[in-house]
């Protein structure tokens, strides 16, 4: 059985693939409108040190602030 590994967006490693499991609400409607939501399973594309990571959901890149990577809990 293989154990979940949980942190924090900004924690996430290039080319790895995780599951979003929780927003903040004071984020919650922002991430809406750029199409991401709880259970949603990203990958890292890219990692811009102190500045945003670009990350990919089915075939759409999207880039998110670090200021939010930090809030946005996930697992891998």
């Amino acid at each position: 059985m293989q154990k979940l590994l949980i942190m924090t967006l900004d924690q996430v490693k290039t080319k790895q693939e995780v599951y979003i499991t929780e927003i903040p609400s004071s984020i919650k409607a922002e991430l809406i409108r750029l199409g991401l939501c709880c259970g949603d399973k990203l990958t890292c594309v890219a990692k811009i040190p102190q500045g945003p990571i670009v990350l990919q959901k089915d075939l759409i890149e999207v880039a998110i602030g670090n200021n939010y990577a930090k809030q946005i809990t996930v697992n891998a």
